[in-house]
């Protein structure tokens, strides 16, 4: 079995696992939803509460891995690369289920902290899975008009893309000491990152159009 689906396997079983260690302990009501000031602003029952999260998490398993198989490229690395874009999906899920685990529990764990932390690492991980996607195909990657028209295209734009994902994650981590712009700084890098990632398919393309 690849490593990929291993990973996933792990992820699925500790998500429910953390359920089953945490129901005995947990109060009839828990939040379910944050603002974008890290407080609580929904709650519901314990039993809904703490199986939502694991069953996004097997839903996007499960759509994905399909997704994986029927519409991923014929391409081995391109194919791993997709698995490993999957894993790291479900691993923010985790980390929010983790969250949610660590506040039932009454640690003082600073959602201002937290949340840019871990989304500077989600686009670090893209940063090092999207050049590995080489091979256009109908799942994954930058698709734009100009990258799905040509592969010299898509390989140049998916190496491209590294860097400014790991701009991004930079950026992101300067919401630790903005905590009432917590939103702005997770959300804007990644807009700004896959924006930079259209122009530049636009640029690849054209200059290739334009060699002799």
């Amino acid at each position: 079995m690849e490593a990929h689906r291993i990973a996933t396997l792990i992820i699925i079983a500790a998500s429910l696992l953390i359920v089953v260690l945490i129901y005995p302990a947990a109060p009839d009501q828990i939040p379910t939803h944050w603002n974008i000031g890290g407080e609580p602003d929904a709650w519901s029952d314990k039993a809904f509460g703490l199986a939502i999260i694991p069953a996004i998490l097997l839903a996007t398993a499960l759509i994905f891995g399909a997704m994986l198989r029927y519409l991923g490229s014929g391409d081995t690395k391109t194919r791993r690369a997709t698995g490993w874009f999957i894993v790291l999906i479900l691993a923010l899920l985790f980390a929010v289920q983790i969250f949610q685990s660590l506040t039932i529990l009454g640690s003082a764990i600073d959602p201002a902290f937290f949340f840019p932390v871990l989304f500077a690492l989600f686009y670090l991980g893209i940063s090092i899975i999207l050049p590995r996607i080489m091979k256009r195909n109908k799942m994954m990657g930058i698709r734009t008009p100009w990258t799905m028209r040509s592969d010299e295209v898509w390989v140049r734009t998916h190496q491209r893309s590294a860097n400014i994902f790991r701009i991004a994650a930079g950026l992101t981590l300067f919401g630790v000491f903005y905590p009432d712009h917590i939103f702005l700084f997770v959300l804007a890098p990644a807009i700004i990152a896959l924006l930079w990632c259209v122009l530049v398919s636009y640029i690849e393309y054209k200059n290739l159009r334009e060699m002799p």
